[in-house]
């Protein structure tokens, strides 16, 4: 009968496998980069997240910016009515509250509304105005410079997170917080917003500059641009 001469080999051969602590060792390993790996995954993803969130707002201060732009850079010289009143005693209102504004609200008139071909029946001036409400700057506009008795104006969200909205006027001088002359505009205006995000935002724009005339100031509020 053969007989195995070496034991000893035969041992070493049942022997063969992972040891429980060899088994241990490897699955702490596993877990470790498994946990490093989702690390990394998810840091990635709310970098991304985060740069989308900037990207978003950032384009949204540029609409504003952009829109705001367009009606400040062509104020009008002319009165304007409202609910059918007489004309309105200024080029520029800036008061507390006005337009339901939380704080301090803006109205003038404004060039530029484009109608192609004359198609409607209305010139190309308008009516514009800015108010804060509940920290979200709005832009409220007519479709005529002159409105009817009930004609409510057309509200539209221009930008979020807004903690202020203040003006100054430039009247050749100095920049003042109010502004009186009934007959004129300011040389410049500056639009002062002040951002949860990004602090205070400032834009300063040129005016036509001018003085409304007896016969222009009796006749302003006669048509509708």
């Amino acid at each position: 009968m053969w007989r195995n001469k070496n034991p000893r080999a035969s041992k070493r051969q049942l022997a063969k496998g992972f040891t429980l602590i060899e088994v241990l060792v490897s699955i702490a390993i596993f877990a470790s980069l498994s946990v490093a790996a989702y690390q990394v995954v998810s840091q990635v993803q709310r970098s991304n997240a985060l740069s989308q969130e900037r990207t978003q707002r950032l384009n949204e201060i540029q609409r504003a910016m952009v829109m705001m732009d367009n009606d400040f850079r062509q104020m009008a010289m002319r009165q304007t009515r409202t609910n059918g009143e007489e004309p309105a005693s200024q080029l520029i209102f800036w008061s507390d509250y006005l337009l339901d504004s939380d704080t301090k609200g803006l109205m003038f008139a404004r060039l530029g509304w484009h109608n192609p071909q004359q198609q409607f029946p209305r010139g190309e001036v308008t009516k514009v105005g800015y108010r804060l409400k509940e920290e979200t700057l709005q832009r409220v506009w007519w479709r005529y410079p002159d409105t009817p008795v009930g004609q409510q104006g057309i509200v539209t969200p221009l930008l979020t997170q807004v903690e202020s909205f203040d003006m100054r006027f430039y009247d050749g001088k100095q920049w003042k917080k109010e502004w009186d002359d009934e007959k004129s505009l300011p040389k410049a205006v500056s639009v002062i917003l002040t951002l949860k995000d990004y602090g205070e935002i400032a834009r300063t724009y040129l005016t036509p500059d001018g003085t409304l005339s007896q016969k222009e100031g009796s006749s302003g509020g006669s048509n509708n641009g």
